[in-house]
């Protein structure tokens, strides 16, 4: 059996009165989603655990299988991993965001600069390691905007906020809270300094949050006896798949925005089969879209998928004899609130021997088969329930 996961970060949303009052999954070309559906067969995933934020770190962790109220010890540490730098488990690690503050510094204008450049945000990381080389912070480039830092052998009391969460808002209110804010605040004023007199383009400070440690997981060869591999340009999700002992694929031209290289994630996801059990396949776009409150840009993003992903992997699945492919949203990143929300998602289960339902398309109302309330149960499901074949009536 050969198992895929494709990953649609935030695709869900809510009905919009600019389409018609309709979701963008309602309005978009969904072509393949809704063939995949009628073939198959829709779950509702609850993939944020009572009290939790509804982070792509918590999210994603359910959809691996992992229960985050277990598992998850924060969102950087994950990314810290993905870029190799080596933890102990005594480390605090940070995600760093390179912002856009306005004029006065008091309101987040953009949670990433604008989508800064590697290039710029790489002279960024420097800048900051060498200011603060005395005072034994440690700054690690990621991703455009999503870099890290990192304190060696101190524990923190602090709790900190997702900048995509406040846009357009006064920051104060915002700024880290806890025994610990001052050290962080410290550093986050401080950094404006390196912007000073600089072109960064339009990044003029960063935000630091999404504190953690090293996490531990149970590895799919233990957990599932799979060879498992990941396609993602997001630092978080290869973190943790190297956490989960899966191999990373490195895919050309994978941005983690709409820009991406649709066609190679999803040509190199049915190419890796051929060695790998599983492939987890994360595509980043629609979530950037909701995050920016662009609608246009979310459509896009969901008919890309659609028109340049689907068409690949429905046919190039059909070359092994028996596989399931698992189609979801980690969580809903509605256009009118700019960030997430916790609210359980559909999911599409296509392959050889699943359960064909009676849905004939695939949207947020999409009559469930089953509900996952503990969302991790996915991946159980997904891998090694015992499908009888045939026409199954919604309940």
């Amino acid at each position: 059996m050969k198992y895929l996961i494709i990953l649609c970060d935030g695709m869900c949303d809510y009905k919009l009165k600019e389409l018609g009052n309709k979701t963008i999954l309602e309005y978009a070309n969904t072509k393949y989603f809704d063939y995949m559906a009628e073939n198959g067969h829709v779950v509702k995933i609850h993939t944020t655990p009572v009290g939790m934020y509804p982070g792509s770190d918590i999210c994603n962790l359910s959809i691996f299988g992992y229960d985050p109220t277990i598992y998850y010890t924060g969102r950087s540490p994950l990314e810290a991993i993905s870029i190799g730098v080596n933890l102990s488990h005594k480390d605090t690690t940070f995600r760093l965001n390179i912002v856009t503050l306005s004029e006065d510094f008091k309101k987040l204008e953009d949670f990433s600069a604008y989508h800064i450049d590697d290039d710029l945000a790489k002279n960024i990381i420097d800048q900051l390691n060498s200011i603060f080389k005395k005072d034994g912070l440690e700054f690690y480039k990621g991703l455009g905007y999503r870099n890290l830092m990192v304190v060696r052998n101190k524990d923190f009391d602090i709790l900190t906020t997702p900048p995509h969460d406040i846009m357009a808002q006064n920051i104060e209110k915002y700024l880290p809270t806890g025994k610990d804010a001052p050290f962080l605040i410290n550093i986050m004023k401080k950094a404006q300094e390196i912007f000073i007199g600089k072109n960064y383009g339009k990044a003029n400070g960063i935000w630091l949050w999404g504190e953690g440690k090293k996490p531990e997981l149970p590895t799919y060869k233990t957990k599932y006896k799979l060879k498992g591999a990941v396609i993602a340009a997001v630092d978080l999700i290869k973190g943790i798949g190297i956490s989960a002992g899966l191999q990373l694929i490195h895919v050309p031209g994978i941005t983690g925005f709409i820009d991406t290289n649709f066609e190679g994630k999803a040509q190199y996801a049915i190419d890796a089969l051929e060695e790998f059990d599983y492939i987890y396949l994360h595509i980043e776009a629609p979530d950037e879209a909701g995050h920016m409150g662009n609608i246009e840009e979310k459509i896009k993003a969901v008919e890309n998928i659609n028109s340049r992903v689907l068409p690949i992997i429905i046919e190039g699945m059909k070359k092994f004899k028996n596989y399931r492919v698992l189609v979801t949203p980690d969580h809903p990143t509605p256009i009118y609130l700019k960030t997430h929300v916790a609210e359980p998602v559909p999911a599409i289960m296509y392959g050889t021997d699943v359960y064909i339902d009676n849905n004939i398309c695939y949207n947020e109302f999409a009559k469930p088969y089953k509900v996952f309330k503990d969302g991790y149960k996915i991946a159980d499901y997904f891998i090694k329930e015992n499908f009888q074949y045939g026409k199954c009536i919604n309940k």
